[in-house]
C-alpha cells in the first residue's frame, strides 16, 4: 500500500476544487458589482461637472473614490490569478483610501493631532510599501501567457 492515496484524499481533492471554483464565483460576482458601483459614480458625476458652481472636495473624493474600487478590483484579479491576497495591493489601497477620507473631511477642519496620526500612519504605510520587500524591484504584473 506504500505510494497509494488513501481513500479520503480524493474526497478532499473534490471539496477543494468545489470550494476554489466557488470562491472564484464570488470573486467575479465582486468584481461585476464594483464595475457597476463604477459606472454609477461616473454617471453621477457626469452632471456635477457642468452645474455653474463646482464642489470641487466632492468632485476629488467621487474620483478618489474610483480609484479605490480600481485598486480593490485590481486585488480581486491578482487573487483570482494567484489565489492569494495581495499584501502590497492591500498597502496601496489603505494609503488611497485614508487620502480619500482626508480630502472629503479637508485636512484645515481635522485636529492637529488627528493631522498627525494620520501622518504617521501613511508614512508608516509608505515604508512598509517600499522597504516591507513586498514586491521585486523591476518586475510588473504581467499577462499570463496562453
Amino acid at each position: 500500500m506504500i505510494g497509494s492515496e488513501a481513500a479520503h484524499t480524493g474526497v478532499h481533492k473534490v471539496c477543494r476544487r468545489f470550494l476554489e471554483l466557488a470562491q472564484d464565483i464570488l470573486v467575479v460576482g465582486l468584481g461585476l458589482v464594483l464595475f457597476a458601483l463604477m459606472g454609477r459614480t461616473v454617471v453621477g458625476l457626469t452632471p456635477e461637472l457642468f452645474e455653474p458652481l463646482l464642489n470641487f472636495r466632492h468632485v476629488i473624493a467621487e474620483v478618489l473614490f474610483v480609484l479605490v474600487m480600481v485598486e480593490v478590483l485590481r486585488l480581486l484579479i491578482v487573487y483570482l490569478q494567484e489565489h492569494r491576497v495581495a499584501v502590497d495591493f492591500m498597502v496601496e489601497l489603505g494609503i488611497v483610501s485614508t487620502l480619500r477620507e482626508i480630502v472629503l473631511r479637508g485636512v484645515t477642519d481635522l485636529d492637529w493631532k488627528l493631522v498627525m496620526a494620520l501622518s504617521i500612519f501613511l508614512l508608516a504605510l509608505g515604508a512598509v510599501l517600499r522597504y516591507g520587500g513586498l514586491r521585486q524591484r523591476g518586475l510588473s504584473i504581467q499577462e499570463p501567457q496562453v
